[in-house]
């Protein structure tokens, strides 16, 4: 522990790359196993290899957050902010799995390039359709607001402030009506 706590100091004051590397070969077998154990390789939409990819990121992250006055160990501290990573993914692919309208909204860009223009307007005008349909009128502008200003995705900030919401009480509301919109689409 007590190396630990030197290595991360040298992290966190001087960013050190080699104090870093070292990090990483002590901790990484914790965090590959919370990733092993919690993501099942039949997820879908969901790379496991793109996680376990982010490792040397995540530990660096670990460190540069850890706090040693909490009287925790930095391997479970690193176990545990892979474990709640994976289990927040592994969440809200079951909560909620991709279907069409969820492609159009979360993957708007990607969506523009596989489709020709007249073919994606027709796909964001039945999502609209759908959101036109629900009572709550905050509903439609998050989609419009979201969605419909160009190329990439407004900023939840941006649309919080715009309409005098937290960030999470929009995230919350679209996700909300995101199940009742693909029910219509």
């Amino acid at each position: 522990m007590e190396k630990d706590i030197q290595l991360i100091d040298k992290v966190k004051s001087k960013r050190d790359e080699d104090s870093l590397k070292e990090l990483i070969e002590r901790h990484s077998g914790i965090y590959i196993d919370m990733v092993n154990k919690y993501i099942p390789e039949s997820l879908e939409g969901v790379s496991k290899q793109d996680l376990l990819q982010d490792k040397d990121f995540c530990i660096y992250d670990a460190a540069i957050k850890f706090d040693e006055s909490k009287n925790t160990k930095f391997g479970t501290y690193v176990g545990n902010l892979a474990r709640w990573k994976c289990l927040n993914i592994y969440n809200k692919k079951i909560k909620f799995p991709q279907t069409n309208i969820s492609d159009i909204f979360d993957s708007r860009v990607s969506q523009k390039s596989e489709m020709d223009d007249i073919e994606y307007e027709e796909e964001i005008q039945k999502a609209l359709k759908a959101v036109t349909e629900i009572e709550d009128i905050r509903v439609k502008k998050i989609f419009v607001m979201r969605y419909c200003g160009g190329k990439k995705l407004t900023p939840w900030k941006k649309i919080a402030k715009k309409l005098d919401l937290s960030i999470q009480g929009c995230i919350n509301i679209h996700n909300k009506h995101l199940t009742e919109i693909k029910k219509y689409v």
